[in-house]
């Protein structure tokens, strides 16, 4: 909340360069810090350009508002823009207020979109950089299990070697084939001797049939 008065001064700039304002149109306001308290400011309400015209030979004095607004325009007299100031003055300032806040605020918005933008740009540098990390770190861990299948490998061939070299295959020798051959040659004459009693029998059972025939 604020309150405007009817208190108007003019800060006057004797060496201000051609072309920029040489006076300042200030006005009191009071602004509410607590209930019951009010604390009071100046604030800029406009300018007044003074340039000199060489066909009136002259000084002629422009007035401009807080925002750069051209005012006043049919007044040439410097006292005469001035009390068109002090008359004025509380809308001018409610007007350069108005102004000034939206100023600020949108110099806060700004801050609020360069922030939220900067914790954007902060945020995907940080996954960026945690990315980086866990590859890294995947990488080294990948290469720790290949290390470690190397070494069991590597040790698995070993004890395979040590027990071939402890335990090698038995080779079969002319020697352990000769039993089966002799075991066969006495199959052979086994069946053979089996053959010649059967022959034999026959011709003893044709001897007796013959014998009881001649009887």
């Amino acid at each position: 909340m604020f309150k405007f008065r009817n208190d108007t001064r003019f800060v006057e700039y004797p060496k201000a360069v051609t072309g920029q304002y040489s006076i300042k149109a200030e006005q009191k306001i009071a602004e509410n810090k607590t209930e019951d308290r009010f604390n009071t400011k100046w604030i800029t309400i406009g300018y007044l350009t003074k340039k000199f015209s060489k066909e009136e030979n002259k000084y002629i004095y422009t007035a401009t508002d807080s925002a750069g607004n051209q005012i006043f325009q049919n007044i040439k007299e410097l006292h005469v823009l001035k009390q068109a100031f002090r008359d004025n003055g509380k809308q001018l300032a409610e007007n350069a207020q108005m102004v000034r806040l939206a100023r600020i605020s949108k110099t806060n918005k700004s801050e609020r979109t360069n922030n939220r933008q900067r914790n954007i740009d902060l945020k995907n540098l940080r996954d960026k950089k945690n990315h980086e990390v866990l590859k890294q770190e995947q990488k080294a861990k990948n290469l720790k299990t290949e290390k470690e299948l190397d070494a069991k490998n590597t040790e698995k061939y070993k004890d395979t070697e040590h027990s071939k070299t402890e335990n090698p295959p038995k080779e079969t020798s002319q020697e352990e084939v000769k039993p089966d051959i002799e075991n066969q040659d006495e199959q052979d004459k086994v069946s053979e001797r089996m053959d010649e009693l059967e022959e034999i029998r026959e011709q003893d059972n044709g001897i007796e049939q013959d014998l009881e025939m001649d009887m």
